[in-house]
């Protein structure tokens, strides 16, 4: 029951655009002791059905640029290619180490933007 809830509030700032996919591979890792690569590998699991219901609905309020979805695509495509290559040559520690400073730069960041926004 406490992983459902949990999943729904992840799920919630995620559809927010807080960025709750760092939320959960926190969690998986501290709380339920999954491994780096297994929590990761959930998290963009989670992230195609949060995604996916988001297409629906911008579909349906016609929000999208099918142009900018097909250079998106491919661009991205390619750098998860060549991204994989990569990772398969280097130390384990490293993606590891990249995603805590990315964490913790895009936290400082909105925490900067959260105070600047107060004092205006």
């Amino acid at each position: 029951m406490q992983n459902i809830v949990i999943s729904l509030l992840i799920a919630t700032l995620m559809g927010m655009g807080i960025g709750g996919g760092g939320f959960l591979v926190i969690y998986l890792t501290l709380c339920l002791e999954y491994g780096q690569l297994v929590a990761q590998g959930t998290n963009l699991v989670f992230f195609l059905f949060c995604g996916v219901s988001a297409i629906f609905v911008h579909l349906f309020k016609r929000k999208i640029s099918l142009g900018q979805v097909a250079l998106m695509s491919a661009l991205g495509s390619l750098g998860a290619y060549l991204l994989s290559r990569l990772a398969n040559n280097i130390d384990p520690k490293i993606p590891r180490i990249a995603l805590g400073v990315l964490l913790i730069v895009s936290g400082a960041i909105g925490i900067i933007k959260i105070i600047k926004t107060k004092k205006n």
